[in-house]
């Protein structure tokens, strides 16, 4: 049988270890008879004749409930419960008390010294829902402690899963960023690899579309797809013929033409698989509308074309205009920047052609016949700088434009060479540029 206090008592019955209940009297024969009283009750029984003995044993082991006659020589029931309630607050405590010690009695409860009191001659039933109770409620502390505790471990193991977590997410996306960064800088270099262009321009253009992305307010998100919508804006001429590849724009037939207006539908299309890139794409799709609405493929105007499509446009046609893509004739900047001018507020949104002729004039479309020579690893000189990325044979970026090479460097590189039993595609500036670093960018 458990406690008989008014509260189920099931899970006191599981309390382990068994509650221990501390008597404190000078007289032992009220000590048996309160223990006669509580015997059937599950709890542990301690005796004490005074209270200096009583505060030496709850020193030595924890005790849940302690049971105080108030009249004792030396020290008083009260006394030793204020004490208790200094050293142990979480111990329960009872005060046996007659009628004569009514006001003392008082006094105790009013200032918080005792949990309740019972009077001299005691009735079993009483004592046992006092003892009952205040167990009960001990062990609901207990248990809430203990719950508590629990709860802390748990919290404590979740924090430490989510910071796992948290990383192994950070370095997931670190990886499918390399990834997607990876890609995009492969296709380019196809794209340019078929186009018979410059791979490194397209670089340029993306960092001045960057630029001017800045200058507009583009977000960051916004900007980086910007970024890579240049780089790969030129995906859907891979399908031209080499015919298309070789004349100008103006000397296109109808059919080619039309196969010309499919170009930014077959780059968005190759990207649909790619969700990282599906505002890239959108770029992409866009990139021949014309903001006086008479574009293709959906015939947006103004506003309503996405910006990062508006800056596209500007960026790739100013670099038409110096390859002669329009009219088989190359411009020089200032050329190609009058021709952009021209078709203020017609093909271009005003805005971004104010910041594009902000941002040009500091970038520099090299030419790969007068700038830059394609050398094998054995005429490398340490010393000379990258013009391009530097790429394998299966399209990893080893080393970036503007990489001042070393005799280490080199070595490693005819190693490579050696391995892959096949010579590395490696473009380096006739002279270095001024602002180049060893293993930097400009």
């Amino acid at each position: 049988m458990a406690f008989s206090g008014s509260e189920p008592v099931t899970e006191l019955e599981a309390y382990q270890p068994v509650p221990r209940v501390l008597l404190v009297d000078d007289e032992p024969n009220v000590l048996k008879a309160i223990a006669r009283s509580l015997r059937q009750e599950s709890i542990e029984i301690l005796t004490a004749p005074s209270g200096a003995d009583a505060l030496a044993i709850m020193r030595e082991q924890p005790v849940d409930l302690l049971i105080s006659d108030m009249r004792m020589p030396g020290m008083s029931g009260a006394d030793l419960l204020a004490q208790a309630a200094v050293e142990w607050p979480k111990t329960r405590r009872v005060l046996l008390t007659g009628y004569a010690d009514l006001e003392s009695t008082i006094k105790a409860v009013n200032q918080g010294q005792i949990s309740s009191y019972l009077n001299k001659p005691w009735d079993d039933l009483e004592l046992r829902r006092v003892v009952g109770d205040l167990l009960h409620a001990r062990f609901l502390e207990l248990e809430n402690e203990a719950l508590t505790a629990e709860l802390a471990l748990k919290n404590e193991a979740l924090e430490q899963l989510n910071a796992n977590l948290e990383l192994k997410v950070r370095k997931r996306t670190e990886e499918l960023n390399y990834s997607y960064e990876h890609m995009v800088t492969l296709v380019s270099s196809l794209a340019s690899q078929r186009d018979h262009s410059d791979n490194g321009a397209s670089l340029v253009d993306a960092l001045m579309a960057q630029e001017i992305a800045g200058l507009l307010g583009m977000n960051t998100d916004d900007a980086d797809a910007l970024r890579k919508a240049v780089m790969l804006s030129g995906l859907g001429r891979i399908g031209f013929t080499d015919a298309m590849l070789s004349k100008p724009y103006c000397d296109y037939d109808a059919q080619e033409l039309q196969q010309f207006r499919q170009w930014p539908v077959l780059a968005e299309a190759a990207l649909f698989g790619v969700p990282a890139l599906r505002q890239t794409s959108d770029f992409i799709r866009h990139q021949f509308e014309r903001f006086d609405g008479s574009g293709f493929p959906d015939a947006l105007a103004g506003e309503h074309i996405p910006l990062g499509a508006r800056v596209l446009a500007v960026v790739r046609d100013y670099s038409d205009w110096l390859n002669g893509h329009f009219n088989g004739v190359p411009c020089n900047p200032l050329q190609a920047r009058h021709e952009i001018e021209a078709c203020i507020g017609k093909r271009y949104d005003p805005k971004v052609v104010e910041a594009f002729v902000r941002v040009a004039r500091h970038y520099q479309h090299t030419s790969n016949a007068t700038d830059e020579l394609c050398v094998s690893s054995e005429f490398l000189q340490p010393g000379m700088v990258l013009s391009r990325d530097l790429f394998s044979a299966r399209g990893m970026v080893l080393l970036k434009k503007n990489h001042k090479v070393d005799a280490n460097i080199i070595s490693k590189m005819q190693h490579l060479e050696l391995l892959m039993d096949e010579p590395l595609a490696i473009h380096v500036f006739r002279e270095a540029p001024a602002t180049c670093d060893q293993g930097g960018e400009q």
